[in-house]
């Protein structure tokens, strides 16, 4: 199977970049392009001294939400192209993480997913979970999962 389209999911942290530069280098000798995508969730609750005063802002906390999610993802996308990464699109989606990441990259038809992982274990991993885990088992593609800084060597 050849690989013309890598999807990138990005939440903006060190893992997103380097997910983002290794799908450069895997996309430059294949002539693939890369296609970036955040996924934002809608907050369950906004504590009101973040609601926007009466008359100052007519939009809705979904669209503020929305806006900031996009700027973040322009300004993700401005500085990788300034690195040199060959980003063709971007998109920012509302739904939950993993679940959309996957359905995406169903609807598009990706051939390949990398994405970043923070590496987390033990407690923080049962806790927090892990989006790239259940987008490996959930997406219709092979997926690949970066980390930002080298794992531990194990002991011999």
């Amino acid at each position: 199977m050849a690989i013309r389209q890598i999807l990138v999911p990005t939440d903006f942290s060190a893992p997103s970049r380097a997910a983002l530069d290794y799908a450069a280098e895997l996309a430059r000798p294949l002539d693939a392009t890369i296609d970036v995508l955040h996924v934002w969730e809608a907050p369950v609750f906004v504590p009101p001294s973040l609601l926007p005063e009466a008359g100052v802002a007519d939009l809705s906390i979904i669209e503020i939400y929305r806006k900031n999610a996009e700027a973040s993802l322009e300004q993700f996308v401005t500085e990788a192209k300034g690195r040199g990464v060959p980003v063709r699109a971007s998109f920012a989606e509302l739904g939950p993480v993993a679940n959309t990441i996957a359905e995406f990259a169903r609807r598009r038809a990706y051939d390949l997913v990398v994405i970043g992982t923070h590496g987390r274990t033990g407690l923080a991993h049962v806790v927090i979970g892990s989006v790239a885990e259940r987008v490996v088992r959930y997406a219709p593609c092979p997926v690949l999962a970066v980390r930002s800084v080298k794992a531990p060597q194990a002991a011999a």
